[in-house]
């Protein structure tokens, strides 16, 4: 499937959302294959402008309508993404973030692979396409990006960070990073939980993965809040097993909302995008050995002086 035209040049977000950095959108755009309309926003790392020749990482983001704007997130909460990734950027990592906002009405079913009797799904296939085959081509047509699948990562939360595992399982050759923030993998159940174990033993290029759940997901619900946990720790372990790079956070106070994936989100976002390529330390290592047989000697030294009763005091 060929990629349709893109939507033409991006906007400036109005400033007086107070959004914190360079926001743009493109306005009520057609999404190919998912019969609806959106506007879709990148935020761009500070001096994009000026350097005409960097090029950059992408990371998609799902429900994107939380991740920047108080006026435009449910319940007026946001992932506070703009301050993440100005923070990143002051710690000398940039990458461009897309955020696609959710269907207002048919969330469940673009986010889940399975359909599930009385609670929806199915479509995630089209929503992954759409990404793959439409806005990844209309972002790297617009933007000086890295299109690189090691330069290119997806990420969300709840149902998004299903959609988000649910891509990698589908385009391993696309996504090169993946995060899944308290991810509601009970609501695809088995059969999708199979999938990333399969496509975790099948042959895949290298891919790194930042999981996290909360202990308060579904304080209410003793039943829903065990599958939160034992979902997660058991993708992790596949993860593990398959000596995939994977940054694993269980935060036993966080609840189900946007305020508790902002406060993950920077370290998140740092670990995906140069946290987990940390090499072994060299030179420091060696120090390190060094110091510690200086430790010994001067520890043999207090023990003799101890047993002469001339500790210093």
């Amino acid at each position: 499937m060929s990629a349709t035209p893109g939507p033409g040049a991006l906007r400036r977000y109005p400033r007086r959302r107070r959004v914190v950095g360079d926001l743009r959108f493109w306005r009520d755009v057609p999404l190919p294959g998912l019969d609806r309309r959106s506007d879709l926003y990148v935020w761009l790392p500070p001096g994009y402008d000026r350097n005409s020749s960097r090029r950059y990482p992408v990371i998609y983001l799902h429900d994107g309508a939380n991740l920047f704007d108080r006026k435009t997130a449910f319940i007026g909460v946001t992932w506070s993404a703009d301050r993440a990734l100005m923070s990143l950027h002051e710690k000398g990592i940039d990458v461009i973030a897309v955020g696609v906002p959710c269907s207002t009405d048919r969330r469940i079913e673009e986010y889940s692979p399975y359909h599930q009797v009385g609670i929806g799904g199915g479509d995630a296939d089209a929503y992954v396409a759409f990404l793959t085959e439409h806005l990844k081509a209309w972002v790297d047509a617009a933007l000086r990006t890295r299109p690189e699948r090691e330069h290119t990562l997806t990420a969300g939360s709840s149902m998004g960070a299903v959609v988000s595992m649910h891509a990698w399982v589908r385009r391993p050759d696309v996504f090169g990073g993946v995060g899944a923030f308290s991810p509601a993998f009970w609501v695809p159940g088995e059969p999708h939980l199979r999938d990333i174990e399969a496509a975790l033993h099948a042959p895949h290029a290298p891919t790194r993965f930042y999981v996290d759940v909360g202990g308060h997901e579904e304080p209410d619900n003793p039943t829903a809040q065990a599958a939160y946990v034992q979902d997660s720790e058991r993708v992790v372990g596949a993860l593990r097993a398959a000596r995939a790079p994977v940054r694993y956070v269980y935060d036993s106070a966080a609840f189900h909302t946007e305020s508790a994936w902002a406060e993950r989100l920077p370290s998140a976002l740092a670990w995906l995008l140069s946290g987990y390529a940390v090499q072994r330390p060299g030179a420091q290592a060696r120090g390190e050995r060094g110091l510690g047989a200086r430790l010994r000697r001067l520890t043999g030294s207090l023990q003799r002086l101890s047993r002469r009763g001339q500790m210093p005091r």
